[in-house]
């Protein structure tokens, strides 16, 4: 355990993460700031709670003089670990860690971490499932939606923690170090964040980096990428493999699901009793019976949480039939890859709905599914004319800009039998909050369709398109529906008041960073986007009532344990008037921290 008393911490990034952290930090002794690019007209909720905990806030910009009077720097996962103030402060000798090492810090119990370009999040529910059955007190967190911080104050001290670890969160680690460690698989993703595929390597190799010669290291034998690691791993390694058997490791044979280990062999079930739909799942469920086995997991266990387990929600989810159609929401398909896998699970008959914003990884690997698999791809968001040029004519493609219209032509081309696949293989940010929020309103439409179509049950569809021909179809979406990607949709509170009132009425929910380019040009120009109070400074006295003469209610303290969906966290766009402003020039005449700039927006991503 650190003992952080008396620390100068600046975490960086305010959202549920960041705000877990601070409070962790503020409640064992440090002295606490923020920062956030975001205005602190987003944050009236949690202002009231930093002040009450004497946690300094910094609020519409991030200052080299903050960075470098601190001790340690927490990144949030949606901050990039080569932001330049960041590179400041590494050069000055100041750690910059993410909110995992924090945890590590104060965690007293066996940790299993488990990463990989596709399968985290199932197979760090299913382990949890399986330890949970074989009596283990568990706690399930990380990437997959709860901060490791959570289980401080929800498991006892003997439990074991088992984390889902993106890249992200990896690659600024300095002593975290996991007892078992699992890397499922390595194909290019997130290369709009990494430099390239090596780099994004290198920084989910680092989840062994601080392993011993006790711990273990759950590897995929038939990854070539995954394999080609191993020589610089010294922890004990253990394979798992779909495609063949191993001298040693958990592998299929048979049909049978087989551990095998030194002088035991050991069917752990058969293969029929994954109800995971797709090969790729078995996979997931050789990574997690390892990791289980080496955690000291009871065999039967293992074989009964398997059987009971049905999938997380958005990963390959069967939502519904309607007239004969099966509706199937992948939205955590936010990789070429993990598309390419969800599409491998039909064999005919398939609408497929992609888009989203681009990763950096080409589409054209889609390509050799296509055929004879795929009756029509139907693409949205941002990087729609990019999926066209790279998929066209392989089958129909149909520009519908938007899900609802997605979903909703492809229902009206579908025939029995037939499958809607949401499997975007992007990221959700250009038009939603996170894959959640995606996945949400797919299954949201979808039950729609099934009211407006409940008196129909018995009738038999037929294709209203004949043999696909490769063709690009302009989309039939209408103005009403308000979907061009990138452009300002409005939804809060504040936002709407200050919209004008034709785009209030066309108003919809989106993702925080559309909503702060919409504050930018909608607000008057005569606002300071600046909000700084120090950690000594944070009382706000006697008979002070910060919400007095507000329409803002007065917030509850937020619980630490609160679920929080970390996968698609960003640090919002930066606010800054352009360089012949006049607010800028009043700005720099008084001494203002408002900075002039080039107008344009800045913004950080966040793994999906």
């Amino acid at each position: 355990m650190i003992d952080v008393r008396g620390k100068n911490v600046l975490v960086v990034g305010l959202a549920r993460t960041g705000l877990a952290v601070a409070r962790c930090l503020a409640q064992r002794g440090a002295v606490v700031t923020v920062t956030d690019l975001r205005p602190p007209q987003l944050f009236s909720k949690e202002i009231r709670e930093l002040l009450d905990q004497k946690i300094g806030m910094e609020l519409g910009l991030h200052r080299e003089e903050t960075f470098l009077r601190h001790d340690v720097i927490v990144v949030s996962p949606g901050v990039p670990a080569d932001l330049p103030l960041l590179e400041v402060a590494r050069r000055k000798g100041i750690p910059v860690v993410p909110e995992i090492e924090v945890a590590s810090w104060f965690l007293d119990g066996r940790l299993a971490g488990i990463t990989g370009t596709n399968g985290k999040t199932t197979t760090t529910a299913l382990l949890g499932k399986i330890l949970e059955a074989s009596g283990f007190s568990t706690f399930v967190g990380g990437n997959i939606g709860v901060p490791l911080l959570s289980a401080l104050d929800q498991v006892p001290p003997a439990s074991v923690v088992v984390a889902e670890l993106s890249s992200f969160q990896l690659e600024t680690i300095h002593s975290f170090r996991p007892e078992v460690a699992v890397l499922l698989n390595l194909t290019p993703n997130h290369l709009d964040r990494h430099a390239d595929f090596e780099a994004y390597i290198a920084a989910k190799a680092r989840i062994f980096e601080n392993q011993t010669e006790n711990d273990y290291a759950i590897l995929n034998a038939d990854d070539d990428k995954v394999v080609s690691l191993a020589p610089g791993i010294r922890s004990r390694k253990i394979y798992f493999s779909r495609q063949r058997e191993l001298a040693s490791g958990v592998f299929i044979s048979g049909g049978k699901i087989r551990y095998r280990v030194r002088n035991l062999e050991v069917d752990l079930m058969a293969t029929r009793d994954v109800r995971l739909r797709g090969e790729f799942n078995l996979e997931n469920v050789l990574a997690a019976a390892a990791a289980a086995c080496v955690l000291g997991a009871e065999f039967a266990s293992i074989r009964r949480a398997v059987r009971e387990f049905h999938g997380v929600e958005h990963r390959l989810e069967f939502v519904g039939e309607i007239q004969g159609v099966a509706f199937y929401n992948d939205s955590k398909a936010t990789s070429v890859d993990a598309a390419q896998k969800a599409l491998s699970t039909f064999e005919q008959g398939v609408h497929l709905i992609l888009g989203g914003k681009d990763k950096g990884a080409p589409y054209e690997p889609l390509r050799s599914l296509l055929k004879d698999r795929v009756r029509e791809i139907l693409v949205i968001g941002a990087d729609r004319e990019r999926i066209r040029n790279e998929l066209a004519g392989t089958v129909d493609i149909i520009d519908a800009v938007e899900l609802e219209t997605a979903v909703r032509k492809a229902f009206e081309r579908a025939e029995t039998g037939d499958v809607i696949l949401l499997a975007p293989a992007c990221a959700s940010f250009d038009q939603f909050e996170n894959f959640e929020h995606r996945g949400r309103e797919f299954k949201d439409l979808v039950e729609r369709l099934a009211g407006e179509n409940s008196g129909k049950a018995g009738v038999q569809r037929s294709r209203s398109a004949g043999k696909s021909e490769g063709k690009i179809i302009e989309s039939a979406a209408t103005d009403a529906s308000l979907a061009v990607c990138g452009a300002p949709q409005l939804s809060s509170r504040w936002a709407r008041e200050s919209a004008p009132r034709e785009t209030v009425s066309r108003a919809r929910v989106v993702h925080p960073a559309l909503e702060q380019e919409a504050f930018r040009l909608s607000t008057p120009r005569e606002l300071e986007y600046i909000y700084e109070v120090s950690a000594e400074e944070t009382s706000p006295g006697p008979g002070v009532d910060f919400y007095e003469g507000t329409e803002e209610p007065r917030p509850d303290t937020a619980d630490l344990t609160s679920p929080e969906e970390v996968e698609d966290e960003v640090l919002a766009f930066e606010v800054r008037p352009s360089s012949g402003d006049k607010l800028a020039v009043e700005a720099k005449e008084r001494g203002s921290a408002v900075r002039a700039g080039s107008g344009e927006p800045t913004t950080s991503r966040r793994m999906e």
